[in-house]
């Protein structure tokens, strides 16, 4: 079998992978949303993989794995990955996880990062009870998530809405910053610390013992501010703290720094969703800078890279929870497939959800239900276990991108 194409659509937010073959198997797999700017860069990919055997996964990503780096821009290179095991599972009609040295759950729990409340008790949340109170809404749904990640205070707009120089003693900027981040390393102020310990311990004392809470913190924090708010909530038992230093788009990982953070407090400290490869893995588990990691396969170089990462990890007695928040209804069945086979340290993933909404109405072969107790069966249909309604899914293509499902 021989790799004859490679087309990209853009379907809602995502970009859409299709890797067709010459015996008519094609593998999909998706692009973390709101990254339209890399579609240009398809055709350099498909030059490199033309005429290889889809299913020598790691032969062909021999080819391409140099073209790809830190995040996002490793994303393309991650997403031909796993259109390629969608490739190979089809044409050995088996189910993606059973290629990766088979399943070890038949049920994978996730954790809620992304999924929304339709109807949350507190549209406006101003308050840490009214927060906590959606929290406790999202864990009662069918869907039942035992574990929340929040923003909290620390993403979305906390220091625009409440003023810059009240909350940081960073004086470069002229006004306050438009950005989703924390503070970017600047130091924080007494009051600023206050509130942000403040949410954190009045939240826990609505949902604690019902909901396990995780918090996004950056990335931004100084060393120093990660460490007084880690130790300072120490009694609020929570399942990590995320990006306290750095994440997200950062090019780096500054290992040395977030292990002065972890050896010095309980509170599990978890960093990794920028990594690209395992190699930039290495010192951050190797040193155990962090207590849980959280690579994306979306990411990190795909599910083959996920699987080694999270094994290597396992050895050195360091946790994992992958990232994966905006990775689509195709990231979300990857993602099952992959943590289905990961060993003991695995604790949850964070769940895709469908976006828009009508993206669950285009594809087949999910599970139904799909998710229920704060779980995601591991389903049994070959490759990735999803297809595309054609017919219905055609009708969100763009006008550029009209041929997508053709040929």
């Amino acid at each position: 079998m021989k790799i004859t194409d490679l087309k990209s659509a853009i379907i809602g937010t995502n970009i859409v992978l299709r890797v067709m073959t010459d015996k008519g198997i094609d593998g999909y797999a998706e692009v973390e949303s709101n990254k339209d700017f890399l579609q240009p860069l398809v055709p350099y990919f498909k030059s490199l993989i033309l005429g290889c055997d889809p299913t020598d996964v790691a032969s062909v990503m021999w080819r391409i794995r140099r073209g790809g780096g830190f995040k996002p821009w490793g994303k393309l290179v991650s997403t031909i990955e796993m259109a390629l095991w969608d490739i190979a599972g089809k044409n050995a009609g088996l189910p993606v996880y059973k290629l990766l040295g088979g399943k070890v759950r038949d049920k994978v729990r996730v954790y809620n990062g992304s999924f929304r409340n339709p109807n949350p008790p507190h549209p406006v949340a101003d308050t840490p009870e009214k927060a906590a109170e959606n929290i406790l809404a999202l864990n009662a749904l069918p869907e039942g998530f035992t574990i929340v990640k929040s923003g909290g205070p620390f993403h979305g707009g906390f220091f625009e809405s409440r003023g810059w120089y009240d909350y940081a003693y960073n004086t470069y900027r002229t006004e306050p910053p438009v950005t989703w981040v924390c503070n970017q390393g600047s130091l924080l102020t007494e009051k600023a610390l206050d509130y942000f310990i403040d949410y954190i311990m009045r939240v826990h004392a609505v949902v604690k013992h019902k909901v396990g809470m995780a918090y996004d913190v950056g990335p931004g924090m100084t060393a120093v501010d990660a460490l007084r708010l880690a130790r300072a909530v120490e009694s609020c038992n929570l399942v990590w703290l995320e990006d306290t230093i750095e994440g997200d788009g950062s090019p780096s990982t500054r290992a040395h720094v977030y292990r002065d953070i972890t050896m010095n407090t309980t509170t599990p400290i978890h960093t990794g969703e920028q990594v690209y490869l395992r190699e930039n893995y290495r010192e951050l588990i190797e040193t155990h800078a962090v207590n849980v990691i959280g690579p994306d396969p979306a990411d990190v170089g795909g599910l083959a890279e996920l699987k080694w990462i999270a094994e290597y990890a396992d050895l050195h007695g360091i946790l994992i929870a992958p990232h994966g928040t905006i990775d689509g209804i195709f990231g979300m069945a990857a993602l099952t497939h992959v943590c289905a086979t990961m060993p003991q340290n695995f604790i949850a993933y964070e769940y895709p959800a469908g976006r828009p909404e009508w993206w669950y109405d285009i594809v087949e072969g999910l599970p139904d239900p799909l998710l229920r107790g704060g779980h995601v069966p591991v389903w049994d249909k070959p490759g990735l276990g999803v297809e595309f309604n054609v017919n219905k899914a055609s009708k969100y293509l763009r006008e550029n991108d009209k041929d997508f499902f053709l040929g």
